[in-house]
């Protein structure tokens, strides 16, 4: 019986590798993608890119069981690794110092105050949805990012018919909480 060994992986629970030209293909059609909804939870574009190369590095080394949606799996894994550099990021307060210096010199923004203003806004929404439920922080980042209700349902195992009710019920949480935070502020 002449059986290979990538047919026996599925059999025994365990995951076969993606051949490299694949993977190459996913990559190249993806990272872009992947990169800009990143870039929603971090403060600078490199921060973005290595938690996309966090993403892909998880599907060579470890790719999902069922490959039928692999930019969903992607969407998700890079989204969860977002929200958890965003945690990650609260509890540093240096590195929130560091990154907010990174901001003021990429914007290429001349005016200091307006530099500061950006700053303060970008962390009141970070702070907004690190409270909010991480599926909602995850439909307001891939809709924001540009993606379709279908790739939406996809990257986050939903029926698309519930992503229009879900995306809205997010963006009312969020506008709730963001409004509440600016009475605060007063």
């Amino acid at each position: 019986m002449n059986v290979s060994k990538r047919a026996l992986l599925p059999a025994f629970g365990l995951k076969a590798r993606l051949e490299e030209k694949d993977f190459e293909q996913i990559f190249q059609q993806l990272y872009p993608r992947i990169v800009e909804v990143v870039s929603r939870f971090t403060e600078s574009q490199d921060e973005a890119e290595e938690i996309a190369s966090d993403a892909f590095w998880k599907l060579w080394n470890s790719p999902p069981r069922n490959q039928d949606n692999l930019p969903g799996w992607l969407y998700r894994v890079a989204t969860h690794l977002g929200y958890n550099a965003l945690r990650a990021k609260r509890r540093r307060a240096g590195y929130e110092v560091a990154a907010g210096r990174l901001i003021f010199a990429e914007s290429g923004v001349v005016d200091p105050q307006r530099a500061a203003e950006q700053r303060d806004e970008r962390r009141r929404v970070q702070a907004v949805l690190l409270q909010m439920p991480r599926r909602d922080v995850q439909i307001l980042l891939l809709r924001h990012s540009g993606l379709s209700y279908s790739e939406i349902a996809g990257a986050m195992k939903i029926n698309p018919t519930s992503v229009g009710t879900l995306l809205a019920r997010a963006e009312r949480k969020f506008d709730h909480m963001y409004r509440e935070g600016e009475q605060d502020a007063s």
